[in-house]
C-alpha cells in the first residue's frame, strides 16, 4: 500500500499578530507537519483535454469558473491539458458548464460578433492514477463536443454535462457556507460593502503588509488545496514560496495593485461564493502589474479572490 500524508500545511501560527484579530504565519518557521490521512493504492487525478475551433470559451465545475480562454489569434487549442482536482470537493457526479462565444476575426483583428458554422469545443475528461512503479495510467472518463448541439449565428452557446469523480477526500467548506445571493436589495447592498472592504483589505496587505499577514488570509485555502492535490511537504513549501512572494521576492523590482473600482458583484457556487469583477472584461477587480529585475515591461496580473461566509459567522473568508 502506498502511504499518503496530508500536507496538513500546518504552518506554525504565531501567537503574536499585526492586528489583534488575526494570527500571523511565521515565514521563518514554516513547519509542514505531515499527518497521516489515509492509505491509498492509487491517488486519482482528473484533468481535461480541450480542443477548439474558431471560438472563445469558459468552463465551470460545480458553478465555479475554472478555465477561461479568449481566442486571440484564430488558431484554437489542440488538446491543451487542464488539471481539475482543485475544483472537485467530493466523490460523485461533477457538473461541467460550458459557455462558448465567438472566435477571432483575423481580417478585422477583433472577435467575431457571432459563432461561425465551424465554431466548436471538444472536451475529454481523463482520470490518471500513479502506479507502484512511479508511472501513471490515464483513462478516459467522458467525452463532450458542441458540434451537434450549437446553434449557428448566435453570439453565445451554453450547455452542461456531468462526469463521475472517485476522489478519496470530502471538502466541506461550501457545505457549511451560507447562501449569499438574495433578492433582498438591502442585504445585497450590505454584502457589497463587506465584499469591497475585504478586497480593499487584501489589496492593502499586498501593497503594505507583510508576508505573514498575507499568508494568514490564505491559510485555509492552501490547506484545502493541499488536501485536494495530495501535496507533499516540499510541494506545500513551494506553493507558499512561489505564490505569495510579491512582498519578499527581491527579483521583483516593481509591484502595484489598482484601486478597486468599476466593478460588478458576481456569484458562483450556486450563490455561496461572491467576487468582484471588472465590468469591461469580467476579470478580477484585484489586479495590477509587476516588473522583474532586468525587464523593461510590466506584466499585468489578476489575482482571483473568491469569498464565502461560514454558517454562523459574520466575516467573509477566502475560498
Amino acid at each position: 500500500m502506498k502511504k499518503y500524508i496530508l500536507l496538513g500545511l500546518i504552518l506554525s501560527l504565531s501567537v503574536h499578530a499585526e492586528k489583534k484579530t488575526e494570527p500571523v504565519v511565521s515565514h521563518q518557521n514554516i513547519l509542514v507537519t505531515a499527518q497521516e490521512i489515509r492509505y491509498f493504492e492509487n491517488e486519482p487525478r482528473y484533468g481535461a483535454y480541450i480542443s477548439t475551433s474558431n471560438c472563445s470559451f469558459e468552463v465551470l465545475i460545480n458553478d465555479i469558473p475554472v478555465i477561461k480562454h479568449i481566442d486571440s489569434s484564430g488558431s484554437g487549442l489542440a488538446g491543451s491539458y487542464f488539471p481539475l482536482n482543485e475544483w472537485i470537493t467530493k466523490k460523485g457526479n461533477q457538473k461541467i458548464s460550458i459557455k462558448m462565444t465567438p472566435g477571432f476575426n483575423q481580417e478585422k483583428n477583433t472577435l467575431h460578433t457571432e459563432l461561425a458554422p465551424n465554431s466548436e469545443l471538444q472536451i475529454k475528461i481523463v482520470k490518471s492514477v500513479f502506479n507502484k512503479t512511479g508511472g501513471s495510467e490515464e483513462d478516459e472518463v467522458r467525452k463532450y463536443s458542441t458540434s451537434k448541439k450549437k446553434q449557428v449565428n448566435d453570439d453565445r452557446f451554453e450547455d452542461t454535462f456531468t462526469f463521475f469523480a472517485d476522489v478519496p477526500y470530502h471538502i466541506e467548506t461550501l457545505d457549511n457556507a451560507e447562501f449569499l445571493l438574495t433578492d433582498d436589495k438591502d442585504k445585497l447592498q450590505l454584502l457589497e460593502q463587506q465584499v469591497l472592504a475585504k478586497y480593499d483589505k487584501v489589496r492593502d496587505i499586498y501593497m503594505k503588509g507583510s508576508w505573514s499577514a498575507l499568508a494568514a488570509i490564505y491559510y485555509n485555502r492552501e490547506k484545502r488545496v493541499a488536501k485536494q492535490l495530495s501535496l507533499l511537504p516540499d510541494e506545500i513549501k513551494s506553493r507558499w514560496n512561489n505564490d505569495y512572494v510579491f512582498r519578499t521576492n527581491t527579483d521583483i523590482t516593481f509591484f502595484d495593485l489598482k484601486p478597486i473600482e468599476d466593478y460588478k458583484m458576481t456569484f458562483y457556487a450556486d450563490g455561496k461564493i461572491v467576487c468582484l469583477q471588472q465590468i469591461n472584461n469580467e476579470k478580477s477587480s484585484l489586479w495590477g502589474g509587476f516588473k522583474r529585475k532586468g525587464k523593461d515591461n510590466i506584466t499585468t496580473t489578476y489575482i482571483t479572490l473568491y469569498l464565502y461566509r461560514p454558517k454562523g459567522t459574520k466575516d467573509l473568508e477566502v475560498y
